[in-house]
């Protein structure tokens, strides 16, 4: 898989942003099950059930970075796997639709946060989303959580919202490879990103996927 990457992102023209950075090894972060982000691509096959977050960033040749994140689910997942996934991806949409100026950058971990409540999961505290453009991580930072972050939206601002829930407890570690972040509890987790730009009025989705003949590979979430 991450070759696949590698090779389609400099195919594309841009390079694959993880590689190299802080010396992660890689060109794409991958987590399986339990993990929750920062994975390194391994060998280990992928199995039946298993639920992968694949989280791609690339920088390009004008200079600007571009990161998001999609959990897959493969071969045949069992339900309590599927809702983790669907809540997931929902709880960022929820969280996009109330992104536009004049609104708190605490809502959007509030919008969250009461959705996993809803749902009986937690939402990972530890990480979360931050500004990009010309740089890779910059203010501001984006709580997946309910906070007291009192910051106005206004047109020109670009973050990434990237909600990270969990079956269990939401308290992680990382592994001896320096990298890869693990839930405590062993309970499997999932993540969504999208990169979002404040407008006039309201917000567009810059990594919104927009599938078709010509662009096969876009997941559209």
């Amino acid at each position: 898989t991450d070759a696949m990457v590698h090779a389609q992102i400099i195919g594309a023209g841009a390079y694959p942003a993880p590689l190299n950075y802080r010396g992660f090894p890689k060109s794409v972060c991958s987590a399986v099950n339990r993990e929750i982000c920062h994975g390194i691509p391994s060998d280990r096959p992928l199995q039946d059930g298993d639920i992968v977050k694949f989280d791609v960033s690339v920088y390009t040749e004008e200079g600007y970075f571009g990161d998001n994140c999609a959990t897959v689910l493969v071969g045949e997942v069992d339900e309590k796997g599927r809702e983790l996934s669907r809540v997931t991806a929902e709880a960022l949409t929820a969280a996009i639709d109330g992104c536009r100026p004049g609104s708190c950058l605490s809502d959007i971990g509030a919008t969250i946060h009461a959705m996993a409540d809803e749902h009986g999961y937690e939402s990972v505290e530890k990480y979360c989303g931050h500004g990009i453009g010309t740089t890779f991580h910059s203010p501001p930072f984006v709580q997946h959580f309910r906070n007291w972050d009192r910051f106005e939206l206004v047109p020109g601002m670009v973050f990434t919202i990237e909600p990270m829930l969990v079956e269990g407890s939401q308290k992680c570690h990382v592994l001896g490879d320096d990298w890869t972040v693990v839930t405590n509890d062993g309970s499997r987790a999932a993540q969504f990103e999208h990169m979002i730009a404040i407008t006039e009025d309201g917000c567009e989705v810059l990594t919104a996927g927009d599938r078709s003949d010509e662009n096969p590979l876009a997941l559209a979430f």
